[in-house]
């Protein structure tokens, strides 16, 4: 079973990021984090343009978090992708997608390639 992160996309980027390096974060060590100059980590503060998909994945990356998690706290990545992408990987059991209009459905698992074959409805190559 895997843990679904909650939303925090609501939060402060620095308690957020605080939280998951397991100490107190200093403004300047976000902003290296993401590898911005002062000013310009301000300004996006102040335009509310600083949490970004991008931003985020360098800030996790240089602060040795987990960038699956700060995405899908943040709500980059949907929890169910993460999961589904994880069950996928691991080999276990049905695989899920989360559709287009956020509704989740049953993939088939991948079968031998010793029973694969060939489309009757596909055209000649």
């Amino acid at each position: 079973m895997f843990l679904v992160y909650p939303d925090d996309s609501g939060k402060e980027l620095a308690t957020v990021l605080s939280y998951l390096a397991g100490r107190s974060l200093s403004r300047e060590e976000i902003w290296t984090a993401m590898e911005l100059p002062r000013s310009t980590y301000y300004d996006q503060l102040d335009k509310g343009t600083l949490i970004t998909a991008d931003n985020l994945r360098v800030a996790a990356a240089n602060l040795g978090i987990n960038r699956a998690e700060l995405l899908t706290r943040y709500r980059f990545i949907e929890p169910e992708e993460v999961t589904a992408l994880a069950e996928e990987i691991r080999g276990a059991g049905p695989l899920h997608a989360a559709g287009g209009n956020g509704t989740v459905k049953t993939l088939q698992p991948p079968t031998k390639i010793a029973e694969w074959r060939p489309r009757q409805d596909a055209p000649p190559l």
